[in-house]
């Protein structure tokens, strides 16, 4: 049986707020893409949080603050391949992407599903 590049896309949504301010979005991205693209966006947006939020022009106390965080990783029929939502110290931030870039980068779908 073959399958549709549709039933190999990965559908993926990542909400960050900024540190100590979770009403105050910092970053809102969406996309469509295979496991492949979809890991690398994550892995890609993992390196901005360490280069961005985290570097050392903001203020340190920024790093230790809790932000809000909502990343969904879901196949285009619903199935949910990753959800976490909540907030995480803002230094954690680039490990929970990186498990999620990792766990899109492996995601096979299962042809009887």
């Amino acid at each position: 049986m073959c399958m549709s590049d549709q039933d190999t896309e990965l559908i993926y949504l990542v909400e960050i707020s900024r540190p100590g301010r979770s009403e105050e979005l910092w970053w809102r991205v969406g996309n469509v893409g295979t496991p492949a693209q979809t890991s690398a966006a994550l892995a890609e947006l993992a390196r901005r949080v360490c280069r961005d939020l985290l570097s050392p022009e903001p203020r340190r106390c920024d790093r230790a603050r809790r932000c809000w965080y909502h990343c969904r990783v879901s196949w285009p029929d619903g199935v949910v391949l990753d959800e976490v939502e909540g907030r995480v110290q803002a230094f954690l931030l680039a490990v929970e992407l990186w498990r999620a870039s990792a766990i899109a980068g492996s995601a096979i779908k299962d042809a009887d599903t």
